[in-house]
């Protein structure tokens, strides 16, 4: 749900709100879901330059703007998970990214995204800004 928005509003420019309220009434989520998938939403948005640095800074020899779009903003909200919604294991948010990459965007995307969300979380890891308790995720071979 909260990729459907993110994708939406980057590609219309239509208000958060109004993409999420579009979203919730075509998907039949339950409310914990939805809320979920709010404060989602709305913490890639509201860290969104943050992110976006982060993603150029660690995607080494490649031009942000040749990123494909739903990489970008599978990128954005995996990290905005990362950061900012703890209990969610780094684990079980790497995967999923790897999945809905997988699913939205290919194959051979997946290993673009793994490498730039191992070096995001390495990285909080290692500057203490990652605030979770939990071991870094082994890397991912593309055998998932």
């Amino acid at each position: 749900m909260a990729l459907g928005c993110l994708y939406a509003h980057y590609s219309t420019g239509q208000p958060v709100e109004d993409v999420f309220m579009g979203q919730a009434k075509r998907m039949s989520c339950d409310q914990g879901t939805q809320e979920y998938a709010r404060r989602l939403l709305q913490a890639a948005i509201d860290h969104g330059e943050e992110i976006d640095r982060d993603i150029r800074e660690r995607a080494t020899n490649w031009d942000f703007g040749r990123i494909g779009q739903m990489e970008k903003n599978i990128l954005r909200l995996s990290i905005a998970e990362l950061r900012f919604l703890p209990e969610t294991p780094a684990k079980v948010i790497i995967n999923e990214a790897l999945e809905l990459t997988r699913e939205f965007a290919g194959e051979e995307s997946r290993t673009f995204v793994n490498a730039i969300l191992d070096r995001v979380y390495k990285h909080d890891m290692e500057s203490g800004s990652a605030g979770r308790a939990t071991p870094p995720p082994a890397s991912d071979s593309g055998t998932n």
